[in-house]
């Protein structure tokens, strides 16, 4: 039997553009990144990261970062509602970043997408990815044929990896979504546990193992408010995003930090009994979900980070403090004591 988390790790977002002419790092500084990822290994004890984003200078930058100081490093490109040529020549681009690493001795992979059939154009219909993911929910018989547009993307995506990168190949699949592994060297899976799982999720998880490959959860995550540990992967919904400048909690959801951390110990003890090479918590932070002393505004309930952005300071050029929630304390004893 294969060893048990052997990759203990964290998601980090270098910047995705998930809007057009918005990313997600609009506050990026190479001080606030190295404070980071020394932050993930030397307080978090993650010896692994996955780096995913939509801008490949910073994608560069963090990387040679945390392979400078031996951790290592999974990067993913996250483009988000744009064209499979486009998509394909952006792989390539970040493929050729992990072959300069490997070829500097890194220990570096390739995550070549993240739940494709949601971020991706041209395989479930819907003009932008809020679109594709409302219409999952209305025509789920229509899967298979999804999945093998899906997978015919992914044969494309793996044969652009190999020509640019020697190294182990994976994918982050959405838990919908039916992929054929043989072309890569890891099952990835991100595998929230929801209301609509939670009973089959442990044979979910003995069930990835028939493909005879090490298995990733690329990515599991919660909030933190009473619930959260129900709704999984849209725990974030709970937001009012009508006005993007002043966005809100649509009714009463209190801070409640013990759900995520009782969410992530449970996970985590569920992929350890099933000898899961690899688990990478979503996420490290998500500072366009800031942390509010009015309960109406503290949107940072709907975020996935395990570190809040308290806009009450600023630290490391960025105008906010990063401040370590209930989950970061557990993931952190549980990985130092691994």
């Amino acid at each position: 039997m294969a060893e048990a988390l052997v990759f203990r790790g964290i998601n980090y977002d270098t910047g995705t553009n998930y809007m057009p002419g918005w990313h997600s790092r609009q506050d990026w500084s190479t001080e606030g990144m190295q404070a980071d990822i020394a932050m993930i290994r030397d307080r978090m004890h993650c010896n692994a990261v996955t780096l995913f984003g939509s801008q490949l200078a910073h994608l560069a930058e963090c990387a040679e970062h945390a392979a400078d100081i031996g951790m290592a490093v999974w990067l993913q490109p996250r483009l988000i509602d744009v064209s499979p040529e486009r998509a394909l020549d952006y792989l390539a681009q970040v493929a050729d970043l992990a072959q300069s690493l490997h070829d500097r001795g890194a220990d570096v992979r390739l995550n070549v997408g993240c739940e494709l059939s949601i971020f991706a154009p041209g395989i479930i219909p819907g003009r932008t990815y809020q679109h594709r993911a409302t219409a999952l929910g209305i025509i789920w018989p229509l899967l298979p044929v999804f999945n093998v547009l899906l997978n015919r993307r992914l044969r494309s995506a793996t044969a652009r990896a190999r020509d640019h990168f020697i190294g182990e190949i994976t994918y982050g699949a959405g838990s919908w979504e039916s992929v054929d592994w043989s072309p890569f060297d890891q099952v990835g899976v991100n595998l929230y546990r929801d209301k609509s799982n939670a009973a089959a999720y442990q044979a979910t998880l003995a069930g990835l193992h028939r493909h005879g490959k090490p298995v990733l959860i690329t990515e599991f995550g919660c909030c933190s408010y009473p619930g959260a540990d129900q709704r999984g992967g849209s725990g974030d919904a709970i937001i009012d995003w009508r006005d993007p400048t002043e966005p809100r909690v649509k009714g009463s959801h209190p801070r409640d930090e013990s759900v995520q951390q009782r969410y992530l110990a449970e996970l985590l003890d569920a992929f350890a009994e099933h000898d899961v090479t690899g688990a990478f918590v979503f996420e490290f932070s998500e500072p366009s979900y800031p942390r509010s002393l009015d309960p109406a505004h503290d949107i940072d309930v709907a975020s996935f980070g395990v570190l809040a952005a308290d806009p009450v300071g600023s630290v490391d050029g960025r105008p906010y403090a990063l401040v370590p929630k209930a989950a970061f304390h557990e993931i952190a004893r549980r990985f130092e004591e691994h």
